[in-house]
C-alpha cells in the first residue's frame, strides 16, 4: 500500500536516486550526480522539512515533492520546487496524491494564496500537460531565466 509522510533524514538518498535517473534521463539531460543530488534534497530537507514528502511503498521511497513558503504582496506563496516519481510507479497517482498533500499541508500551516512551480515540456508535452490538466496555467510575462555565472560576471561592466 502506498502512503504519503513526511521525509525523515534517511529517505533523502533513495529522494535523490529518483531524481537523478529522471533528470539524467529526460529532454534535460541535467547530469546529477549522486553527490550533488544528494545535495538538493538535503538542502530542501533543511530548508522547509515541513513540506519535504515522501511516497513510500513499504518502505521504499517511489516519490517526493519538495518545496518553501515565501510571502508575497498577496500573503504567503508555496513553491513548489520538485515533484517526482519513480517511473515504474507513474500513471498511479502518486503525484497527484503528493502534490495534494503539499498543499493541503501548506494551505493549513501557512495559508497559502498560490502555488508557484517550473517544469518543462517533455515527450508527449508530459509533465506540463499534467499540470496544465488539475489547473496550472503558464504565466505569460513571467520567464524562467537562467545565466552561467562566469558568463554573467564578464558581460556586467
Amino acid at each position: 500500500m502506498i502512503e504519503i509522510k513526511l521525509a525523515t533524514k534517511n529517505d533523502l538518498t533513495q529522494c535523490a536516486k529518483i531524481l537523478r535517473d529522471i533528470y539524467n534521463n529526460n529532454v534535460l539531460n541535467e547530469g546529477w550526480t549522486e553527490k550533488s543530488s544528494n545535495e538538493i534534497c538535503d538542502f530542501y530537507f533543511k530548508l522547509q522539512p515541513d513540506l519535504f514528502f515522501v511516497a513510500k511503498d513499504n518502505e521504499k521511497v517511489i516519490g517526493f515533492t519538495f518545496s518553501f513558503i515565501k510571502p508575497w504582496a498577496d500573503g504567503n506563496q508555496l513553491m513548489a520546487e520538485e515533484l517526482s516519481v519513480d517511473k515504474d510507479y507513474r500513471k498511479q497517482k502518486v503525484a497527484t496524491r503528493l502534490l495534494k498533500t503539499l498543499v493541503q499541508s501548506a494551505k493549513e500551516r501557512y495559508n497559502i494564496t498560490v502555488v508557484n512551480g517550473t517544469t518543462y515540456d517533455g515527450e508527449n508535452k508530459m509533465p506540463y500537460s499534467w499540470y496544465e490538466r488539475i489547473g496550472f496555467t503558464k504565466v505569460g510575462d513571467l520567464f524562467l531565466i537562467e545565466a552561467n555565472a562566469n558568463e554573467l560576471l564578464k558581460n556586467i561592466k
